[in-house]
């Protein structure tokens, strides 16, 4: 074996160009897998993190039990707990390990409490504030997200230090195994005398392999599929690689066998090449794949400033890397063995001789007469050996199928993200009962002085039903939506129309159709719940919406009658203020102390249009990347098994040339090849494509609710990925033979007949 090693050692080195083909090929594929991976890691860590943030990392919370009863916890089902007990009322002291996420500190002592922001906002409360209850002041120390608890009644608890005493409790509990943690909760809470529990299953579902819902079970299927799909294409990526380095061998390996070596020895000699590949290949992948995914996520990162809460990071999770290593090794070893047989089977008289076995086939005379004998050729050499050109065939058949599914996945994800167009408007909204800290006018005074507002217009609305004597047409209903607006814009709106007389507006278009023929409309306005005439108006009909063109994308004013009255005070205690800006992204920020001063309720649209279009560039920027570096690995594998295989055929061209055949036939003749080769693997790759999509669609089908959202999305998405594959591949395929034989072109017959 020691000979063996030298020789394969040598070989490695004399012949460089076939060692950085496989070396190629398996470090793109390390780089594929290890990137997935890598994703799959980075995602699921980040979506853990963002549940940790926002709900807490316990994994349960049992209500309605008592301190006394913590000792059902002292178990080893239970990894950890703590617990708050209640004092008084909403007053409710911590346990000694109690751990919260909270601005500031925890209480050390019965003079330091924690609030909730939720009341912090109410009460206009900050760190260090003090907050008398029942005659007692306390220092606020800290204040905590409600979302933590995840329950609403948690915003009005108060948290302090003090001496526990027999009281009602909460635990806050951690398991010590990840496995059936639903069934351990079950047995855990049954021992209670009476408690509830809240369980964290969004956080229990990335851990609890006992969790069989449909969502799971569906990401688990197509994940698998994935990883299939990625496993066959990478062995076949290597199969290539290998195949080909093999059949540049094959005299050598013939000579090796002629002064004695065994096939033992062949199949040692071509693992040992594999196993120098996959030494170096794996390593340098992994630290590519790496620096690949950070790039991307700092892209994404740099992206979603100042819109996503939580910065996504690279995250290692072993076992998706330990999966990605077994796919590659798995992929590469089978590769090899597939190979090293072959090359252990090779008979030393017909490989030293140069003897190769086809069946003749009878020419067609009918391509000859039509496109001439270059094409004749062409057609002869792909159909009497067919075995030497399937390597070539199967690495473009697996660059379609990886360039198909990408394109698919980026089509379906644009379908979806672009699919909503939502109406674009800003609003606050309040009721005045609600408000602690300030009033209407001091909210309309602020948001107008905003240097970004151009101009705002506040309002109240009602629903009722109505009855008129007048005609009216084009409406199947009797429901009408009153608007009380501010006094100023409703003087501009009547000034628009020149009306001069007290009367309300009566908007007279309902979708783009006039209802009301009369221009001045009695209507008996009448109480939903009673039925009873609340009162009697004259109305002045408008044609069109003017100036409420803005209010109508808010309201959708063309949807039901719709009168317009000026404001009065206590016309209703729910005010919504519209406001026009000249930058949207600006008024963003200038508004958070307006709106976080009290019970305010806000929605720019314009800037969750925004965030949208953001979000769904980062997915196009995912996916594009993606399918840009399957289309580098397609593209290098396509001109690497094309340049190897067309170097294995340079007698057969020398030949072809030494009788006769010109520079401009061999041109010819290539572009028949090619396009053959490419019209073949269009066949085969699309099928299977077809094939893989069946079968994607089955596996969604255990989810109802996705399968018709599938079925929702219209063919033809489809036909432009579809369109640019099929030219992709016939350019690609004629350029890598161009490429390929521009050298060969140049050789010298005599030389290549002798060496060759």
């Amino acid at each position: 074996m020691k000979i063996m090693t030298r020789l394969t050692i040598k070989e490695i080195l004399n012949n460089k160009k076939n060692f950085a083909l496989c070396f190629i090929s398996v470090l793109l594929s390390c780089i594929l897998l290890f990137t997935v991976g890598l994703a799959f890691s980075t995602i699921r860590q980040n979506q853990i993190n963002s549940i940790i943030d926002n709900y807490g990392d316990f994994h349960a919370i049992i209500y309605n039990t008592d301190t006394n009863e913590k000792k059902y916890l002292n178990n080893d089902i239970v990894k950890k707990y703590y617990y708050i007990y209640q004092i008084e009322d909403n007053l409710y002291g911590i346990s000694d390990n109690f751990d919260l996420k909270v601005i500031g500190t925890l209480p050390n002592n019965n003079e330091e409490i924690v609030i909730s922001s939720f009341k912090a906002n109410e009460l206009n409360l900050k760190i260090d504030s003090i907050l008398n209850i029942k005659g007692k002041d306390y220092k606020i120390v800290g204040i905590y997200e409600k979302t933590y608890f995840n329950d609403p009644i948690f915003k009005d608890y108060i948290l302090t230090k003090d001496v526990e005493k027999d009281s009602r409790a909460i635990y806050f509990v951690y398991l010590n195994s990840y496995n059936n943690m639903n069934l351990d909760f079950d047995i855990l809470v049954s021992k209670f005398n009476d408690a509830s529990i809240y369980k964290n299953k969004t956080l229990i579902s990335y851990f609890d392999k006992a969790d069989d819902s449909p969502e799971k079970q569906v990401f688990i299927l197509l994940t698998m599929f994935l990883c299939l799909i990625l496993a066959f294409i990478v062995f076949f990526i290597i199969y290539n690689a290998f195949s080909i380095s093999v059949n540049e061998k094959k005299k050598k390996h013939a000579m090796y066998k002629s002064i004695g070596a065994s096939p033992k020895q062949i199949l040692y000699s071509v693992f040992l090449e594999s196993l120098i590949v996959l030494v170096i290949a794996i390593p340098l992948g992994f630290l590519l794949s790496l620096g690949f995914v950070s790039l991307i996520l700092f892209i994404i990162n740099n992206m979603l400033e100042g819109i996503a809460s939580n910065i996504y990071t690279l995250e290692v999770y072993p076992i998706f890397i330990f999966i990605s290593l077994i796919f590659i090794l798995i992929s590469t070893l089978f590769a090899t063995f597939s190979v090293a047989r072959m090359a252990s089977k090779i008979n030393i008289i017909d490989e030293v001789r140069q003897v190769k076995k086809f069946k003749y086939r009878k020419s067609n005379k009918l391509i000859k007469k039509i496109l001439g004998i270059e094409c004749l050729i062409s057609a002869n050499n792909v159909t009497r050996d067919r075995a030497k050109y399937r390597i070539t065939t199967i690495s473009v058949v697996i660059g379609i199928i990886l360039f198909l599914t990408a394109t698919t996945l980026l089509s379906i994800a644009l379908y979806n993200t672009n699919k909503f167009d939502m109406p674009k408007y800003i609003s606050l909204y309040f009721n005045l009962e609600d408000l602690k800290n300030t009033t209407k006018e001091n909210i309309i005074s602020d948001v107008s002085k905003l240097e970004s507002v151009d101009n705002l217009m506040y309002y109240t609305s009602e629903f009722y039903k109505f009855t008129t004597k007048n005609e009216f047409n084009n409406l199947t209903m009797n429901n009408i939506n009153y608007i009380y607006l501010d006094e100023n814009n409703y003087n501009k709106i009547k000034n628009y129309y020149n009306i001069s007389n007290d009367n309300p507006l009566l908007i007279n278009q309902i979708d783009g159709k006039q209802v009301f023929v009369d221009d001045i409309v009695t209507l008996d306005i009448i109480d939903f719940n009673t039925n009873e005439i609340k009162k009697t108006i004259d109305a002045n009909v408008i044609k069109d919406f003017g100036p409420l063109e803005e209010l109508d994308k808010m309201l959708n004013l063309s949807m039901i009658p719709t009168i317009i009255d000026k404001y009065y005070e206590d016309s209703n205690d729910s005010i919504r203020i519209y406001i026009t800006a000249n930058d949207y992204l600006k008024l963003d920020q200038e508004i958070k102390p307006i709106i976080e001063s009290d019970n305010i309720y806000y929605t720019n649209t314009y800037v969750d249009n925004y965030n949208s279009v953001v979000l769904s560039n980062c997915i196009k920027l995912i996916i594009y990347l993606i399918l840009l570096f399957i289309t580098f690995i397609t593209v290098v594998s396509i001109i690497g098994t094309i340049s190897a295989s067309l170097n294995l055929r340079r007698k057969e061209f020398a030949i072809l040339k030494s009788i006769g055949l010109s520079n401009k036939q061999f041109n010819k003749m290539i572009f028949y090849e090619s396009l053959m080769l490419s019209l073949k693997s269009l066949l085969f790759g699309i099928l299977l494509f077809i094939l893989i999509v069946s079968i994607f669609i089955k596996i969604t089908m255990i989810n109802d609710a996705t399968y018709e959202g599938l079925l929702q999305i219209p063919l033809n998405i489809y036909l432009t990925p579809l369109l640019i594959c099929i030219i992709g591949v016939i350019l690609i395929v004629y350029l890598s033979f161009l490429i390929a034989t521009h050298k060969i072109k140049k050789d010298n017959i005599v030389d290549v007949l002798k060496y060759y």
